[in-house]
């Protein structure tokens, strides 16, 4: 009998430890994200998970996310989508049927989050990305999508309008794309402007992600002898083209990209073969924007370099802000974890009345969730550094133009 009491007794302890152990598990944010750790897109989907992780532990440093006084620790659950969009909108329900995140942020590459954000918006989500920005993302009529940059064919202006300050200006120009979703938008956006511009399109061309002879492809374009090239592109597309770009010796007076010159890895890749070049961005560390946590532009470029070893891109600050402004949503509103989905409602409405400014730059959301405040700006390769050359008012030295030839190149 005396051995049954003590069996009961121990019952009823571990029925009273269970639900403490269940609510110690409770006081953290969990905070999820799929995102492409390998594949085709690995590369700069670690970026955005680097800037994710630098989100959370500046956060952790201070306590963690504070709610009426209160802290509590951000906990990130990555999972690797493998570049695939289907894998991508996979994981996406496992965080919100399964893992039951919190929160989930925003993946890289338009296609992958396209899918993703589908299933955010199903399970009432909200989900803001600073690394996605194809002009489709944001004609579904959703409420829970959000991007802190702009949309691909306005992020790309700034390549073209930089002609208008170069002398002699241009006259004639190429634009090639990668077609997917995003390069391929970022290409009809080039040809949007250059006709704004008064620039003549003498080439127009989109090419399958896989491509592997771009020296083919790039020697139609030189026997068309263009002032300018202007690609649609992720990393391996820059690197690409600029391989092949020297391998035929081919030298536009300027060449532009979408996007891959202002990842570390390009640089690092090609070394002097970089000089040049000219990208579109969204963010660079001389612009003049600040926020109470991460500090200036420049705090946050100095201290990102000190934990990862490289300067930031501007996707990876993008993602950042994101991260940023969904945190302040949840802190402005009282909510603490686990948060339910009237709680997600809640921010999701928050986020559409947001209007910040941030370390990354003023981030307010249109209806369609892009992010109206943020102006695009060109960068160029100048001594291995990315240097800010437009506009004018931020530009911290003036575009180097024409690109020299590649056989004077030192």
């Amino acid at each position: 009998m005396r051995y049954w009491k003590v069996l009961c007794a121990i019952g009823i302890i571990a029925c009273l430890v269970v639900p403490n152990l269940s609510y110690g598990q409770a006081v953290k944010f969990r905070v999820g994200c799929a995102l492409p750790l390998t594949g085709v897109f690995g590369r700069d989907g670690n970026l955005v998970k680097d800037a994710y992780t630098f989100w959370a532990e500046t956060i952790n440093a201070k306590g963690g996310i504070t709610v009426k006084g209160k802290k509590y620790p951000v906990e990130l659950m990555f999972f690797d989508d493998k570049s695939d969009k289907a894998e991508a909108a996979k994981l996406v329900e496992r965080l919100a049927t399964i893992e039951k995140a919190d929160l989930i942020l925003g993946g890289f590459g338009s296609d992958s989050v396209f899918a993703a954000s589908a299933i955010s918006e199903k399970y009432k989500y909200p989900m803001i990305s600073g690394g996605a920005s194809s002009n489709k993302l944001f004609e579904r009529g959703f409420k829970y999508y959000f991007s802190t940059l702009g949309k691909a064919t306005e992020e790309v202006r700034g390549c073209v309008e930089i002609a208008g300050v170069l002398k002699p200006k241009p006259k004639t120009a190429a634009v090639i794309g990668s077609d997917i979703l995003f390069t391929s938008l970022a290409a009809e956006g080039f040809k949007d402007y250059l006709k704004k511009e008064g620039i003549e399109l003498v080439c127009f061309e989109l090419f399958p992600l896989n491509l592997t002879d771009y020296a083919s492809l790039l020697y139609k374009v030189k026997q068309k002898n263009p002032d300018m090239l202007l690609v649609g592109s992720h990393l391996m597309v820059a690197l690409n083209t600029m391989k092949a770009l020297k391998e035929i010796d081919f030298t536009p007076k300027l060449v532009a990209f979408s996007y891959g010159p202002t990842v570390p890895d390009f640089v690092k890749s090609l070394g002097k073969d970089a000089e040049y070049v000219v990208a579109a961005a969204e963010w660079a560390p001389n612009l003049p924007y600040k926020d109470d946590v991460f500090g200036t532009a420049r705090d946050l470029a100095a201290n990102y370099t000190k934990r990862f070893g490289r300067s930031p891109d501007y996707v990876e600050v993008a993602s950042v802000g994101g991260a940023l402004v969904q945190q302040w949503a949840v802190e402005r509103l009282g909510l603490t974890p686990p948060l339910k989905e009237a709680d997600r409602v809640k921010v999701m409405e928050e986020l559409h009345k947001m209007d910040s400014m941030t370390c990354y730059g003023k981030i307010k959301f249109g209806a369609d969730g892009a992010n109206l405040e943020h102006p695009p700006i060109a960068v160029q390769v100048q001594n291995g550094k990315l240097t800010t050359v437009f506009p004018k008012e931020v530009a911290e030295k003036p575009v180097l133009y024409p690109a020299k030839p590649w056989k004077e190149r030192k």
